[in-house]
């Protein structure tokens, strides 16, 4: 899917939500640079509801949007159908913002800059930078100017980061089974590696290594797992919020071919859930498994 680009407009574009930040030149709490902020934090959320004739009243009638590849868009009218044509293209898109600098160019004009990056619901992403003059009409700050520039593609580290909270190690208790994991960066930071092993009682039975890592082919995360009986796998993982989706087949040591839908869920920093569903088992469904606790091990 084409992601179209605007940005604070929502023309154009991690883990979970993004900070905006305000700097300006004027003293600390300036209203300005707060009423603009706040402005900035409502257009996102109008954004994410597609809702093209509200974005658009937050440009002046004269407003002018050039895209990252120089196009220029002019007026307001053709900026709201140029949102209209980016949300029908985008459904279910989303917005994130972040204002790095607000500062007055003159009285009643402001100039912000900052980056967004829009995701699109199966995971893609483009970022941008922007800048935009602010004017302040009818007692509302409106966007008269919006400027946006390439920025550079995020490195397979900087895709990952996403997963930054599973490194450490992890542990359940799933009936007679106990699950331990342990997750770190590979040397260079482009890839996770997770080590797992499954016990009963204080018997390992199974151990296994998976290697998680950006497809810049596929332009999303995948994962490749290889077990101690001799089995090998791989999964595409999607982002849905807090949790991740993996669609993972598996081949075993006998040839026998499996696939799970696996959903996992972060709560917070020491608590995250696993569930699977759709099981098949050369082509036979499968019981489900239900949603299992998992928590971080403390070291001391």
């Amino acid at each position: 899917m084409k992601i179209k680009p605007i940005t604070i407009a929502g023309l154009s574009c991690a883990l979970l939500a993004t900070a905006l930040v305000a700097e300006t030149t004027e003293k600390p709490g300036s209203p300005e640079a707060a009423a603009i902020t706040k402005q900035i934090a409502d257009y996102e959320k109008a954004y994410n509801t597609g809702d093209a004739k509200a974005l658009a009243q937050y440009f002046t009638d004269d407003a002018e949007y050039t895209d990252e590849n120089g196009q220029l868009t002019q007026g307001r009218a053709d900026i709201e159908q140029l949102l209209t044509d980016t949300f029908a293209e985008n459904k279910g898109a989303t917005l994130d913002m972040q204002a790095d600098a607000v500062r007055p160019l003159g009285t009643d004009v402001f100039q912000e800059r900052g980056g967004t990056t829009v995701t699109t619901p199966d995971g893609q992403k483009r970022s941008t930078g922007y800048t935009a003059i602010y004017t302040k009409k009818n007692d509302k700050w409106l966007i008269s100017r919006l400027i946006e520039s390439p920025v550079a593609d995020p490195t397979p580290g900087d895709q990952l980061s996403q997963l930054a909270w599973m490194v450490g190690t992890w542990k359940d208790q799933g009936g007679d089974y106990s699950v331990e994991t342990k997750t770190d960066w590979a040397r260079g930071n482009n890839f996770l590696t997770r080590n797992f092993k499954v016990s009963e009682g204080d018997d390992v039975i199974l151990e296994g290594w998976q290697i998680i890592g950006w497809d810049p082919i596929q332009k999303r995360i995948r994962s490749w797992i290889f077990d101690s009986d001799g089995g090998y796998g791989q999964g595409t993982w999607t982002r849905d919020g807090h949790r991740w989706l993996v669609k993972e087949t598996r081949v075993s040591s006998d040839g026998t071919e499996s696939s799970a839908e696996q959903t996992l869920t972060y709560v917070d920093p020491d608590h995250c859930t696993f569930e699977s569903a759709n099981r098949t088992l050369d082509g036979d469904p499968q019981p489900n498994i239900a949603k299992v606790d998992i928590q971080r091990v403390k070291t001391p």
